[in-house]
């Protein structure tokens, strides 16, 4: 299934009485690529689950602005003020799904409450499940048959997300020490067997301990922080990309080049350019 065969898909209907009380239900979803596609409101009544397939998606809610780019996805509430929009340039090809019911306002609350809204990563090929989604609609199935598919698509979106635990003071202390060295380094080029010497464990240990808090092992979380000061280093600076790598500790800038196009969808030069 291609996503170029659902270009501009879309699909808007009232969910029957009885699913709305008892299911999982959706009232809209589609494909949309359109530069002056922008959505700013106070408050609707749904939540959202959205992919970006290709370009530059920003989202801004709860005073943050995220500029998301391919292989992106995430769920955002939408009874709480939002705004989102395309790239008038790069545009976003968006696949989106609205929903509520079945208990959701419970789990979106849950991670309100918590800090983890809007609830966004990079988790690619996904679109394979908003596309199933789509064609569910398309051939007219029942409100159950999607009620089930779209909660099998939010149970992947929701588990696959690296997780840091909500309650953080319950984290080891020396976990916490290990991520605040791992973040004043990130401009260093750290081993597994350095970041856990610094824990006082064997890799192997580290890492599964690591992994049970964190949701990622240590490495992806090491690189992450370095791509988020690639990110800072692109926008607030004059630095060229290859000067950038040296900085980060990388000694292959084509490995660092490689690396920002796997984390964000484009290349280091894009980036600044797109979004100064």
């Amino acid at each position: 299934m291609k996503a170029e065969d659902y270009y501009h898909y879309s699909y808007f209907k009232t969910p029957e009485s009885w699913a709305e009380k008892c299911l999982l239900v959706s009232d809209g979803m589609g494909y949309t690529a359109d530069p002056e596609f922008r959505i700013d409101r106070k408050t609707f009544y749904n939540y959202l689950a959205f992919y970006v397939y290709k370009g530059t998606f920003y989202l801004e809610q709860y005073g943050k602005k995220q500029a998301l780019h391919a292989g992106t996805t995430g769920i955002v509430s939408l009874m709480d003020p939002h705004l989102y929009y395309s790239d008038t340039t790069d545009i976003a090809h968006l696949l989106w799904c609205h929903f509520r019911g079945a208990g959701t306002g419970n789990i979106i609350e849950q991670l309100k409450q918590n800090k983890a809204l809007p609830w966004v990563f990079y988790m690619p090929k996904i679109e394979q499940e908003f596309l199933k989604t789509f064609a569910l609609t398309a051939s007219g199935k029942s409100e159950l048959e999607l009620s089930g598919h779209i909660y099998g698509l939010l149970m992947q979106i929701l588990q696959a997300r690296p997780k840091t635990p909500w309650n953080l003071s319950n984290i080891p202390p020396h976990l916490q020490q290990t991520v605040r060295f791992m973040e004043e380094q990130a401009s260093s080029s750290l081993t597994l067997e350095e970041i856990s010497a610094h824990a006082g464990m064997d890799k192997y240990h580290f890492s599964h301990i690591f992994k049970k808090w964190y949701g990622i092992s240590p490495m992806q979380y090491y690189n992450g922080k370095k791509m988020e000061q690639a990110c800072f280093l692109l926008l607030e600076t004059d630095l060229s990309v290859d000067k950038i790598a040296e900085q980060l500790g990388y000694l292959d800038t084509g490995y660092f080049r490689k690396a920002f196009k796997n984390n964000f969808g484009i290349t280091p030069t894009s980036y600044r350019k797109g979004h100064r």
